[in-house]
């Protein structure tokens, strides 16, 4: 028989990881591996990691990414505030915890090993990632010599991807879904 000490003891932990959790502080996230272990983290190492707290989207992060970090990040790489906001619009809807089913993380989805090749150690750090893929769209539209549709396809799919494949019709909706969302957001 399970003790009520014990009982109200796990609830209160279980609502201290939910609450926290909800608000941005950590997330929770769960794996089960082959065997039927349940593994718990708060950095997913792989992309079989699952949320196992939603993050409302109501939460501060969720829209109060700070203009003055973007701001500040845009300037240090020459780009223009409003097409990061178009970015991290379309990746992550400004959801810091987002993990695609291809394991690509945070703001901006960085995939794990672009992460690493920008410096990210940690990519559910809004600064980190907004950091890591600021310095990554750079990398990409002097590639492309500017061409920003090269630049943000090449983003969406890698740039080898992309310059195997050009413009499918999945990649020019999401090119189309970031220009759109930049116009929105310029001043």
């Amino acid at each position: 028989m399970i003790g009520k000490k014990w009982l109200i003891s796990f609830y209160s932990l279980l609502f201290f990881c939910i609450f926290t959790a909800s608000l941005g502080w950590c997330g929770i996230y769960v794996y089960k591996d082959k065997n039927g272990v349940l593994h718990f983290t708060d950095t997913p190492r792989h992309h079989g990691y699952r949320s196992f707290f939603k993050t409302p989207k109501s939460f501060y992060w969720r829209y109060k990414i700070s203009d003055k970090l973007i701001n500040k990040i845009a300037q240090k790489y020459e780009l223009a505030p409003a097409l990061l906001k178009a970015i991290i619009k379309v990746e992550s809807d400004f959801d810091h915890a987002a993990i695609s089913k291809a394991g690509a993380m945070g703001l901006m989805q960085l995939m794990p090993e672009t992460a690493r090749e920008m410096g990210v150690k940690n990519p559910f750090s809004p600064e980190e990632n907004i950091e890591g893929g600021a310095r990554y769209l750079r990398q990409l539209l002097n590639q492309f010599q500017g061409n920003l549709s090269h630049a943000l396809a090449a983003y969406f799919v890698g740039p080898t991807a992309f310059s195997q494949t050009g413009y499918t019709p999945e990649i020019k909706t999401y090119v189309d879904r970031v220009l759109r969302y930049y116009q929105y957001y310029l001043p």
